[in-house]
């Protein structure tokens, strides 16, 4: 019974009898690839069959991103096609665009990282370049808007006279709109993007932009005591970033914003974030009394003892909500990659472990047990856990899995209603069934990772038109790769 966390670690004998009987994917390279470990030993999730590679998947992936889905904005968009779907009629205004563009950013990063296509860096260029107009656009120096509307470009709107957008008022951005209504999650996929490109691209103008970029986002946040103030000088309304906001719960806000800050302290620009990291937010350093945080913040604690003690992502009755699980990987993945003291490396590792990942109280839905290939991978890399763990391989090859199963073109397709049995309601009050719903059956837009895959299907008649950016694929299939956890000929 998934839904109720009844699936357990595997005991050592059945876990290397696993290993030892698993057909092991070729070593052989492709050309161009840098090498990445030896995944050999992973498994290959030979039990779902496909009618293409993984690697021909993101090459075709990659393709239709780079071709129709960067629009002339620089940012990542869903299109709808023309009738006879050989050309985009326009870009889609999708909500917190930044957001899943930051996670294209990210792809691109990772699959440099293993393959070094120069392509991967040119498309981060222009990526880079929609981002900084993202924050250009707003006229405040680390203030990004959800998306924008650029003169000339084909939208299926243009923000005039909706809610939120508003005319730009900075220089040279003259008859472009923008949405005001930014909030921590878009910061959080931009932020992941960011950082993903500082570890793997070499190109020293993109490089550079980038510090530059996320040096302006952490001064400007703690400019304004970690909040997301906007143009009228109030915070916006998902844009609280200090712990004791409690408009979520403090831990998640804690990681949010320490993993920020360490990424923009760790580029270099700003000597002062590094202290403001260590002493301010993690209680290394000495007296705090000076730091830039609202009043009584710390009463709390540290912020990584927030992290420990109140993340409160479990939640009873179904109602997790995956969009805060999916913030919490985008976060925890780059501060603990660059987190190189040794007491507050081994505390993240366990808030990944218990707070993140695995729990074994039959209340919650443990997210080991829900094929999230995004999640999987991030958990493997960032453990050190190798596929002589039973916990990791089997993460290993949900994840695999999961990709296997992705549809070769991700139209807005036609998706049965659901038949299954109603076990309770989750956090939206939508049903959910008992176990995680095939992705054959599930609809979903551009981004899976996000989503309850125990959610039962309404029904849908679809629109072959309308198709979605790919960026839930490319970023997990490349972090795979980069990982060492999924072979070049899979």
């Amino acid at each position: 019974m998934q839904r109720l966390n009844r699936l357990h670690y595997m005991d050592g004998l059945s876990a290397l009898f696993l290993i030892f009987f698993t057909v092991t994917s070729c070593n052989t390279s492709k050309k161009g690839d840098k090498g990445v470990d030896n995944p050999s030993k992973w498994p290959t999730c030979e039990q779902v069959e496909t009618q293409s590679s993984l690697f021909d998947m993101a090459a075709e992936f990659d393709r239709v991103a780079a071709g129709r889905h960067l629009a002339p904005d620089g940012l990542l968009r869903n299109v709808y096609l023309t009738q006879d779907l050989k050309a985009v009629e326009h870009w889609k205004q999708h909500p917190n665009v930044v957001l899943w563009t930051g996670m294209y950013l990210a792809s691109q990063a990772f699959r440099y990282a293993v393959t070094g296509d120069k392509q991967a860096q040119e498309n981060a260029k222009k990526v880079v370049s929609g981002l900084e107009d993202a924050t250009r656009v707003t006229g405040i120096e680390g203030l990004y808007c959800r998306s924008f509307s650029k003169p000339g470009v084909n939208y299926d709107y243009d923000g005039k006279g909706a809610d939120h957008w508003v005319e730009s008022t900075a220089p040279g951005y003259e008859g472009w709109r923008w949405n005001d209504d930014a909030s921590k999650d878009g910061y959080d996929g931009m932020m992941f993007g960011y950082a993903a490109a500082l570890e793997h691209f070499d190109d020293p103008g993109l490089l550079a932009q980038v510090r530059k970029l996320v040096t302006q986002v952490a001064r400007y946040l703690v400019e304004n005591k970690l909040q997301v103030i906007d143009h009228t000088g109030e915070p916006t309304e998902h844009g609280r970033l200090y712990q004791s906001a409690w408009d979520d719960a403090p831990g998640f806000n804690a990681m949010l914003a320490a993993s920020w800050i360490k990424v923009a302290a760790e580029a270099g620009e700003d000597p002062g974030l590094d202290d403001f990291y260590y002493r301010c937010l993690m209680g290394k350093g000495g007296d705090t009394s000076d730091c830039p945080l609202p009043k009584g913040d710390l009463n709390t604690g540290t912020y990584i003892h927030s992290m420990e003690k109140t993340l409160l992502l479990w939640w009873v009755d179904c109602k997790e909500n995956y969009d805060n699980f999916d913030m919490c990987f985008q976060a925890m993945y780059p501060l603990l990659r660059r987190e190189k003291d040794t007491e507050l490396r081994n505390r993240l590792q366990d808030v990944l472990f218990k707070g993140m990942f695995y729990t074994d109280k039959s209340k919650y839905q443990s997210i080991h047990e829900i094929g999230n290939s995004f999640f999987n991978f991030i958990f493997v890399a960032l453990s050190g856990r190798g596929p002589d763990d039973p916990l990791a391989y089997k993460a290993v090859e949900d994840g695999i899995c999961k990709l296997k199963q992705f549809p070769p073109v991700k139209y807005d397709r036609p998706i049965p209603k659901g038949t299954q049995e109603e076990i309770c309601k989750n956090r939206l009050g939508d049903p959910v069934a008992e176990n995680t719903i095939p992705l054959s059956e599930y609809y979903f837009d551009n981004y899976l990772w996000r989503l309850d895959f125990f959610e039962i299907q309404k029904g849908r008649q679809g629109d072959r038109r309308m198709v979605y950016s790919p960026e839930d694929f490319l970023v997990a299939y490349w972090l795979g790769r980069y990982s060492g956890l999924i072979g070049p000929d899979l």
